[in-house]
């Protein structure tokens, strides 16, 4: 039994490309996270945390997401990005947290709701979610210009008009 093994050349496989012979390159898009926090107050305001998969709020340095502050504790929340919401479990927190401000051990929070830790405020945000604000109205009322309105005016003149015909008679 003789076995022969032959080494060939690899050939690689024909690159795709369009209809013109050029080669067509892979689009890559980045894909939008499920959930991302939000800072709106305290040492979080204006930073923004995108949610992946299940991630870990805290003081420590591995945590996903770390927050110095001393309200925190080194593991204080999980957050764990599912269909149905976004699901949020106390850690065994000294200070625990809020959910639209009412105190919370394990809830799923929505798009738009507040995550509260000691005085520092998250929105939980889903990208791609319209919100109310956004929904198109089928007929929109005109902007409001500033200053005095006309029906202002014409009040006005309507008494100065009646106080001249008074004080001429």
């Amino acid at each position: 039994m003789n076995t022969q093994l032959r080494a060939e050349p690899a050939t690689a496989s024909p690159e795709p490309q369009d209809g013109r012979g050029h080669v067509a390159a892979t689009v890559v898009r980045p894909a939008l996270p499920r959930f991302v926090l939000r800072g709106v107050s305290g040492a979080g305001f204006g930073r923004t945390f995108p949610l992946v998969g299940p991630t870990m709020l805290g003081r420590a340095a591995d945590c996903g997401i770390h927050l110095d502050h001393p309200g925190v504790s080194r593991e204080h929340l999980r957050l764990t990005p599912t269909a149905e919401g976004l699901l949020v479990e106390d850690l065994g927190s000294t200070n625990g947290w809020l959910l639209n401000e009412v105190p919370q051990q394990r809830a799923w929070a929505r798009h738009g709701d507040e995550l509260g830790i000691d005085v520092l405020r998250f929105r939980v945000v889903a990208p791609g979610v319209a919100t109310a604000s956004d929904a198109p109205t089928a007929r929109s009322a005109p902007a409001r210009k500033r200053g005095v309105s006309r029906g202002w005016w014409f009040t006005a003149l309507g008494v100065l008009g009646t106080a001249a015909v008074l004080l001429l008679r």
